[in-house]
């Protein structure tokens, strides 16, 4: 269900639209995306801080995908810092060779994405710095870690 609503704002007296897009999928979560429809001459805007997001028609509007930052980590002091010891904020006991992936707030515990290079993988951890388009993958160690680096993928959220 995607529910469209249309908000005016003003910017040093210039009138201009946004476009405030809230998707609901599944009937499980929602995310926002923020479009500027007109831009003022002689006013710089920023970029606004959501990620874009299309449906691919041909999921039966069950899955969505969207370009993510995607970095790496391990459970190490210099990944994790005291958080260390080899359980997930959600305290899940990380086993070896395990695949998962930290995600922002707005996805649910348990999420699933399909991260390209890397595989379908559920939202088992949270981290501070994890907000907007950005995403965290799990590796077992530093070098795995530092090996993936820094992608920005299309990731696809299944459900």
């Amino acid at each position: 269900m995607w529910r469209v609503k249309i908000q005016e704002i003003y910017l040093k007296g210039a009138k201009m639209k946004k476009l405030i897009i809230v998707i609901v999928i599944a009937g499980l979560m929602s995310i926002t995306a923020t479009v500027l429809i007109k831009s003022i001459p002689g006013v710089s805007i920023p970029p606004a801080p959501e990620a874009s997001f299309t449906f691919d028609a041909n999921q039966n509007d069950t899955s969505l995908k969207y370009m993510a930052n995607v970095s790496a980590y391990c459970p190490c002091r210099i990944c994790c810092g005291k958080w260390a010891d080899g359980t997930t904020s959600y305290g899940w006991k990380i086993q070896p060779g395990e695949k998962f992936v930290a995600a922002p707030m707005f996805f649910a515990l348990y999420t699933v994405f399909d991260i390209p290079c890397y595989g379908i993988v559920k939202v088992r951890d949270r981290g501070g710095i994890i907000k907007r388009n950005r995403l965290d993958v799990y590796f077992d160690t530093h070098q795995e870690a530092l090996n993936w680096g820094r992608q920005y993928l299309e990731v696809e959220i299944i459900k």
